[in-house]
């Protein structure tokens, strides 16, 4: 129903915290503010955003990439090191 505050990667986006699975995360609503401009094309509104907020979407967005390729991207990990970010951790399915 909204509004939708909380992040579930296997569920393929943002929930409600009603219905947030436990485990789900709470990016900041910068984040979330972030990541509508960016799916909208928004580059003014994505270009203003401040460097946490696109460190917790960039994390989103690789844990999300990684979770739906059931692999982990060593591409990634080469973004990540230019943003100084840590390398995302998704278990591996069996």
């Amino acid at each position: 129903p909204g509004p939708h505050t909380a992040l579930h990667v296997g569920l393929g986006g943002a929930v409600c915290l009603e219905c947030r699975p436990p485990g789900a995360a709470h990016p900041a609503p910068e984040t979330f503010d972030l990541l509508s401009a960016l799916a909208a094309g928004d580059w003014a509104t994505a270009d203003a955003s401040g460097a946490p907020a696109r460190r917790e979407a960039a994390g989103i967005v690789a844990a999300y990439l990684q979770f739906h390729a059931e692999r982990r991207l060593v591409s990634l990990s080469v973004l990540d090191q230019d943003l100084g970010l840590p390398a995302p951790r998704v278990e591996r399915r069996p």
